[in-house]
C-alpha cells in the first residue's frame, strides 16, 4: 500500500502541479495574492515552511481544488453496477459497466456558474456549483472509493507550490497556454513551457 501511495499518485500530482503553475502564471493578480497569503501565514520574513501552516493556506487551497476542477488528471472513471440502476429512464442492468467522467461533469452548465473560468473564489461558498451534492471528484474521489493518496497529494502540491511562490514569479511566454494532451492517460500540458524569474528580497 506504501508503495502504491508514493507511485501510483506520481504522475496525476506532478502533472496537477504543472496546470496550476500555468493558471497562477496567466492571472498574476492572482499570484500575487497567494505570494501575499504566504506572509500572512507564516510570517513577513516567510521562515521554513511548516506542515500546520499549509492548513491555513486557504487561498492556495481553493486553487488547487479548481485546478482539479478544469484539469482533472484522469478523465474517465470506470465502476460495475452490482444492482439494477435506473438512469434518466434508461435500465443498466447488472455487471455493465458505468463511466463517470469528470472532465465533463467539472463542465456542465447546468452546474456550474462560468463553468470555463478559473475562479478559486466560487469555494467560499458551502456549494461550489448549484445543485449538486458532490459537483467535483478531486483525485478519483467517488462515493467511498476515495484515493488513498488524496491528503498527501494536497500537502505535496501545496508544499511545492508554496515553496516556488517565495522564490520566483511566473508568467506565461507570448501568453502561450498549453492545450490538454489527450494521447497519454494521465492528461499532461502539451509542450509545457513557462517564464520565471527570481522574485526580489526585501
Amino acid at each position: 500500500m506504501l508503495i502504491g501511495l508514493l507511485l501510483a499518485g506520481q504522475h496525476t500530482s506532478s502533472t496537477t502541479s504543472a496546470w496550476l503553475g500555468f493558471f497562477l502564471a496567466r492571472d498574476r493578480p492572482l499570484q500575487e495574492r497567494c505570494f501575499t497569503e504566504q506572509k500572512q501565514a507564516c510570517g513577513e520574513h516567510l521562515p521554513p515552511l511548516d506542515y500546520d501552516q499549509l492548513k491555513d493556506l486557504n487561498l492556495l487551497d481553493r486553487c488547487l481544488k479548481e485546478t482539479l476542477r478544469l484539469r482533472p488528471p484522469i478523465m474517465t472513471m470506470m465502476r460495475m453496477a452490482r444492482t439494477p440502476q435506473k438512469v434518466g429512464g434508461y435500465t443498466i442492468p447488472v455487471g455493465h459497466q458505468v463511466c463517470v467522467s469528470p472532465t465533463v461533469n467539472h463542465r456542465l452548465q447546468d452546474t456550474w456558474t462560468q463553468r470555463l473560468d478559473f475562479n478559486p473564489d466560487r469555494y467560499l461558498g458551502e456549494n461550489p456549483a448549484a445543485g449538486e451534492k458532490l459537483p467535483i471528484f478531486p483525485l478519483e474521489q467517488v462515493s467511498r472509493h476515495r484515493c488513498i493518496g488524496e491528503n498527501f497529494a494536497y500537502v505535496q502540491i501545496k508544499t511545492i507550490w508554496s515553496t516556488m511562490l517565495r522564490l520566483y514569479q511566473f508568467e506565461l511566454v507570448d501568453g502561450y497556454f498549453p492545450t490538454v494532451n489527450y494521447t497519454t492517460m494521465i492528461h499532461t500540458p502539451n509542450n509545457p513551457i513557462i517564464r520565471y524569474r527570481r522574485r526580489e528580497q526585501h
